[in-house]
C-alpha cells in the first residue's frame, strides 16, 4: 500500500505531457517524448475545476504498453486557470502509471518538472487544496488490467508556509485481470483509504525522486495517520512514521498493523494454491498480538531489512 499511496500523494508535481489536439481535446507544449494523452471533451466543472470525459494517456517510447484511460478525470484546485488544471490531470495521471507499472518516461526533462509543480506547491504552501478524481478507469500493462470505479486524491496545505501538507486517498471498486500472479489476485483490497502529512516543502524533493530524478540527499518524513484496506470480509488497517528517499533500501520506516479476519486470508491464499503465502501468515499468526479484534503487529523497515515484532525477517 505504501507504494501505491505515497507516489499518488506526489501525482500533481509530476512532468505533464504534450500531443496532437483532437475535436474537444486540449493541446500542451510538454514534451513528446514523456507521454501522449488526449480527452474526447474538457469543460469547466465548477469554479476553479474542469472535468475531462474519455481521457487516455500513454507512456512515450519503450514503454508505450503503458496506458491509462479513464472515463471522466476531475481537477480542481484553488485558483488555477484552465490551462493549469489540464496539467494536473496529465501529471497525476503519469505518476499513477509510473508507480503502479514500475516504469516511468525516462526522458522528461527536469526542468519542465519544476515548472509544472511551481503552482501546486505556491499553492499548498500558502493554505490552498487541490482534488483529483479518476471515475471508471483501467490501466493496462500489455494484458493485464487494473481497473477501480473510483480514486480521489487530496492535497492540503496548512495555515503558514511551515505546516505539513495533508494528504487523503481513496479508492473504490479496484479489481485486476489477466496477471499470472495468483497471490496479487487474491489479495487486491477492494477498496482502502488513507491519510498521510508531511512538510510542504518536500514536495518537489520526493515527487523527483520518484518519478526518475533522484537526489542522493533527499529524505522526506512523511507521517501515514491512517491506512485502511478491505477485500470481502478481510480488513487490514494501520499506521506509522516514514523517511522516504529515491531508494527503496535507502528509506526506513516503522509503524502499527492490524488485521480483522486473518483466516479468512489464510484460507483465501490456500484456495488459491498460494501455500508458501499461506504458510508464512500462519507463522505471522503465532508471533503476532492477538485481540478481540484482530491480530497486529509492529513492524520496522531499515537499511533493506523488515523486522516485525522485534524479529527480522529473511525477504530477498
Amino acid at each position: 500500500m505504501k507504494k501505491l499511496l505515497l507516489p499518488l500523494l506526489l501525482g500533481a508535481c509530476a512532468p505533464a505531457i504534450a500531443f496532437p489536439a483532437a475535436s474537444g481535446a486540449w493541446a500542451t507544449s510538454l514534451p513528446e517524448e514523456c507521454a501522449v494523452s488526449s480527452a474526447t471533451s474538457s469543460q469547466a466543472h465548477v469554479t476553479d475545476s474542469i472535468i475531462s470525459r474519455g481521457y487516455d494517456l500513454r507512456l512515450a517510447g519503450e514503454h508505450a504498453h503503458q496506458e491509462l484511460r479513464a472515463g471522466d478525470i476531475t481537477a480542481t484546485g484553488s485558483g488555477m486557470n484552465a490551462a493549469e488544471l489540464h496539467d494536473l490531470e496529465d501529471a497525476a495521471s503519469l505518476v499513477m502509471v509510473a508507480t503502479l507499472t514500475g516504469h516511468h518516461s525516462d526522458h522528461c526533462p527536469n526542468s519542465y518538472f519544476l515548472q509544472v509543480v511551481a503552482p501546486v506547491l505556491d499553492g499548498v504552501q500558502s493554505g490552498k487544496s487541490y482534488d483529483l478524481v479518476w471515475d471508471n478507469a483501467d490501466m493496462s500493462t500489455g494484458t493485464i488490467h487494473l481497473s477501480f470505479r473510483r480514486a480521489h486524491l487530496r492535497l492540503t496545505g496548512g495555515r503558514t508556509p511551515d505546516a505539513p501538507a495533508v494528504m487523503t486517498l481513496e479508492t473504490q471498486g479496484v479489481n485486476i485481470n489477466g496477471s499470472k500472479n495468483h497471490l496479487l489476485e487474491a489479495t487486491m483490497p477492494q477498496q482502502a483509504s488513507a491519510s498521510a502529512s508531511m512538510p510542504a516543502s518536500d514536495i518537489v524533493p520526493l515527487a523527483a525522486a520518484i518519478v526518475g530524478h533522484p537526489s542522493e540527499s533527499v529524505a522526506v518524513p512523511v507521517e501515514l495517520t491512517s491506512v485502511k484496506a478491505v477485500r470481502d470480509t478481510m480488513q487490514i488497517s494501520g499506521n506509522g512514521k516514514a523517511t522516504l528517499t529515491g531508494n527503496t533500501d535507502a528509506s526506513a520506516g516503522e509503524g502499527h498493523v492490524a488485521v480483522q479476519h486473518l483466516d479468512d486470508i489464510i484460507a483465501t491464499l490456500r484456495d488459491s494454491g498460494q501455500t508458501k503465502a499461506s504458510a508464512a501468515l500462519v507463522l505471522a499468526k503465532l508471533f503476532g498480538h492477538r485481540s478481540a479484534t484482530g491480530t497486529s503487529w509492529d513492524v520496522n523497515w531499515d537499511a533493506g531489512v523488515l523486522t516485525v515484532n522485534h524479529i527480522p525477517l529473511p525477504i530477498r
